[in-house]
């Protein structure tokens, strides 16, 4: 499971097509990604606040909370979008949602890299 995961980073490292002009956000394109694309937009930009609130900016024009600091900080906000909105069922499995984890810990990894 651990290789499994770290596979998994790689491959999303790897699918990155490279950062924005801030230096403190990754792009990552469905057409780029290797393994299940987890949402229904075709690009997103994550990007890490102070509070290590780890956001998406999708090609939709919202901005979506993607980890718990997030969802808490922002669950007030209404320029906040709910990732449900675009977050894709699993099609292997029945009730459950695809993971979208990676891009959490790629934001995670910006906020320690401010």
């Amino acid at each position: 499971m651990k290789i499994l995961y770290i596979l998994s980073i790689l491959i999303l490292m790897i699918s990155c097509s490279g950062t924005s002009s801030n230096k403190n956000t990754l792009i990552f394109k469905k057409q780029d990604y290797i393994g299940s694309w987890p949402f229904s937009v075709d690009e997103i930009e994550v990007y890490c606040t102070g509070y290590k609130g780890v956001y998406c900016k999708a090609n939709n024009g919202k901005t979506y909370a993607l980890n718990g600091t997030a969802k808490g900080i922002s669950q007030n906000d209404p320029s906040i979008s709910k990732i449900e909105e675009i977050w894709l069922d699993d099609p292997e499995h029945s009730g459950l949602k695809l993971y979208y984890t990676d891009f959490i810990a790629e934001g995670l990894q910006l906020c320690e890299d401010k």
